[in-house]
């Protein structure tokens, strides 16, 4: 079966999911890409016109979805516009017979979260969320261990990441510093941090943080000043803010967050984010267990992950596959990784990684469509992760503990109602 799949959203992302279904489409046919919408139709035909020269097929250009949704036989789409329109088209898709892949975070709020998944439920759709960092073949490999008992019982875990923006803007979007539109690097960043969390530790069920916006006056700056690895994708877009290079902007989304963390499993954990921290950064993610630690690298560097034992002695590089006999990675990675199955490192540039990836979530969307199965990052998935993170911004509201079940039910809902409120979400 193949996919006829609309992209939703010509932006930045946009981009970079052209470039993930450009490097699918160099090893498998199992999704084709037949429309790109945006209301900034010269953003969505230069998107168009890059996935046109390096693939067969040559997409439409609609300014929405629903006239895409007239003018062709779709079988799915995927979503990658701001957060906030995140739930209104993924509803929308769905009543409409779609199935759909969405972008992180699953949507503004959990509110928001539920309406998705009730109408997955009704409808029977498959609702895909894109978390990418958790399928990096190191990240596979370090939970390979982990699950293995190669540094025995998971005591506890540290991630942190604590970096400075230069008092910019993330990305250069305005959205980003808002906080009625899940804006701010502890969400939009943090939810990555979360999902491989609860990937690599199992569920979490209680979180107390500390956050604060210690840089509320934001500037624009230049995507390439900002992000220079991800610029050169980001240049086509419309910034929706209307705000020029330059321009001051009022940021009132949570810039810093140290948050503990307890585990279902009794491990605890510490997530610490911030993009305030002028004239210091520093960034490290371990996991201590009973018999030594495990040194997570960043995510999509191809970095070997390394254990410490107790004893001082280090395991790295293909000495760790000796600890993980069984462990290989799956056939779409794979393919993508050139017929490798067992890897302890890997050399590609940045955005190469980053399309593989991204292809892999195409593989993985129309794969739960053909066998009638969840994806590995469904709803359940997405909710967990950005229950977790809301969980880190409702504790910093109220100065104590959450439950992350509260979260997920809406019976802590504190900092989001705002959001809600602004955006009109209301669940029925």
């Amino acid at each position: 079966m193949t996919l006829n799949i609309a992209l939703v959203g010509a932006g930045g992302m946009g981009m970079r999911h052209a470039t993930g279904y450009i490097e699918l489409r160099k090893y498998f046919d199992d999704v084709r890409m037949v429309a790109v919408c945006d209301p900034h139709i010269d953003s969505a035909e230069a998107v168009a016109s890059v996935i046109a020269e390096s693939t067969p097929e040559t997409p439409s250009v609609f300014p929405s979805l629903a006239e895409a949704a007239d003018a062709l036989a779709l079988d799915a789409v995927d979503i990658v516009t701001s957060t906030p329109a995140h739930h209104v088209l993924a509803i929308e898709a769905m009543r409409s017979g779609l199935n759909v892949m969405v972008e992180k975070p699953m949507g503004l709020t959990l509110t928001a979260c539920r309406m998705m998944q009730s109408v997955e439920h009704e409808t029977g759709k498959v609702l895909s969320i894109s978390e990418n960092f958790r399928r990096d073949p190191m990240n596979r490999l370090a939970k390979s261990l982990i699950d293995s008992g190669a540094i025995g019982k998971p005591y506890f875990a540290v991630d942190f990441s604590i970096s400075s923006a230069h008092r910019g803007v993330m990305h250069s979007t305005v959205w980003r510093a808002k906080k009625d539109q899940a804006g701010g690097v502890v969400l939009d960043a943090g939810v990555h941090n979360a999902d491989l969390l609860l990937y690599l530790m199992g569920p979490a069920v209680r979180v107390y943080a500390e956050t604060d916006v210690n840089d509320p006056e934001r500037i624009m700056r230049p995507m390439s000043d900002q992000a220079p690895g991800l610029a050169a994708m980001y240049t086509h877009r419309k910034e929706a803010g209307g705000e020029d290079v330059g321009d001051i902007v009022e940021q009132d989304a949570v810039d810093t967050a140290f948050a503990t963390i307890r585990f279902a499993s009794g491990a605890a954990g510490q997530l610490i984010i911030t993009d305030a921290s002028h004239g210091y950064s520093l960034g490290d993610s371990v996991v201590v267990g009973s018999e030594g630690t495990l040194y997570r690298p960043p995510s999509r560097q191809g970095t070997s992950p390394r254990i410490v034992r107790a004893d001082g002695t280090a395991v790295e590089g293909d000495a760790l596959l000796d600890l993980v006999p069984d462990f290989e990675i799956d056939d779409v990675t794979s393919t993508l990784w050139d017929g490798e199955r067992r890897m302890s490192s890997y050399e590609m540039d940045f955005r190469k990684i980053d399309a593989k990836i991204l292809a892999i979530e195409y593989m993985d969307l129309a794969g739960a469509v053909a066998d009638g199965r969840s994806p590995e990052v469904g709803s359940i998935e997405g909710m967990a992760a950005l229950a977790l993170a809301y969980g880190v911004m409702e504790s910093g509201e109220t100065n104590q503990a959450v439950n992350i079940d509260d979260v997920l039910s809406g019976a802590v809902s504190r900092f989001q109602d705002d959001i809600d409120l602004a955006a009109g979400i209301v669940e029925c």
